[in-house]
């Protein structure tokens, strides 16, 4: 019998606790949808703002981006005064101190509005249930509302740019396009023919290359080696350069041009007929002369030799002379 009791008192006890636990859950879950959870610790700050900006129970409250608590609460000032006091529950390990200010902020397009706060430079801290200054900035919509007309215009633009583009991409056109850029890939496919076979032009004459290389570096390294020798070289030809920079080129360079002008005056002379060997060279008169000369003494020689009796005569006697023939002309 008192077992029975005993066995039903445990049943009924774990049936209990069960429904409290179902209950306690329960209770914690409507907390925390509302924006409250029961089971941590925070404190809590206060700030106050011309309107709530969309902000919302729960939404985060962060400091240089890191979450530190939540919105706990938001409701009017006073029954006469409708500003929007925000409680905003900061988790016990984070400390506020003098001077820190709460913004309503757009967090990005994701996480939508939230409670910023920027720390003040005082060393000493806020007590819970303390008021922060409080300033709104415009959301992401808010900040575009100025551009608002701008990105009208500027849509409106692009729908005419557009209309435009429609209308010059005809068919035509965009076979046109196609063939250029059949064409241009045509062009990329030669450049990389032209690339692979200078590619393997250079693999086939790597090894000429490698002792062109070489040979460079050998000069190279004579030449630092002969830079003495290279030095007195250079030294010569400048000695050489004086040499000749002293000597009198100039005079004789001068002296030389006379000469020539000199000879080119004679020249023009004796084209001209003028003095004994220009007439000798243009007077046809002393070469006539000279002819009929050498044609008279032609002829003396061969009457000498025919009749040598005429210009040599040895008589004893004496005789008459016969007449002979004349030579002719």
């Amino acid at each position: 019998m008192n077992t029975t009791k005993n066995t039903r008192f445990t049943r009924e006890w774990k049936i209990g606790m069960v429904a409290v636990a179902i209950i306690a859950l329960f209770v914690w879950v409507c907390f925390f949808l509302a924006g409250r959870n029961i089971l941590s610790s925070e404190r809590t700050y206060y700030a106050v703002f011309d309107n709530s900006g969309g902000i919302n129970v729960s939404v985060p409250v962060v400091i240089n981006g890191k979450k530190i608590g939540r919105v706990s609460s938001i409701e009017f000032v006073s029954d006469t005064d409708h500003r929007v006091k925000i409680g905003l529950g900061i988790k016990k390990k984070y400390k506020i101190n003098k001077g820190s200010v709460a913004s309503t902020e757009s967090l990005g397009l994701m996480n939508g509005t939230g409670v910023v706060i920027y720390l003040g430079n005082e060393a000493e801290m806020l007590p819970p249930g303390s008021f922060l200054e409080g300033q709104q900035k415009p959301d992401l919509l808010g900040q575009l509302e100025p551009m608002k007309e701008t990105i009208g215009s500027f849509l409106s633009s692009l729908d005419s740019i557009a209309g435009k583009l429609n209308a010059v991409l005809d068919k035509k056109t965009v076979g046109d396009l196609g063939e250029s850029i059949a064409a241009l890939h045509a062009t990329l496919e030669n450049a990389k023919n032209m690339v692979d076979a200078a590619r393997a032009m250079l693999e086939k004459n790597r090894p000429r290359i490698d002792n062109a290389l070489a040979n460079i570096e050998s000069f190279s390294t004579t030449l630092k080696d002969k830079k003495d020798d290279i030095a007195n070289v250079i030294t010569n030809i400048s000695a050489i350069s004086d040499t000749l920079s002293s000597a009198e080129i100039g005079a004789a360079v001068r002296s030389l041009k006379e000469s020539l002008h000199q000879a080119e005056t004679i020249l023009a002379k004796v084209s001209q007929g003028q003095g004994s060997v220009g007439q000798l060279l243009t007077n046809d008169t002393l070469y006539d002369n000279l002819e009929k000369s050498s044609k008279q003494l032609n002829l003396l020689l061969q009457d000498l030799r025919i009749n040598p009796e005429r210009y040599v005569h040895v008589s004893v006697f004496g005789r008459k002379e016969k007449k002979k023939d004349k030579p002719t002309e």
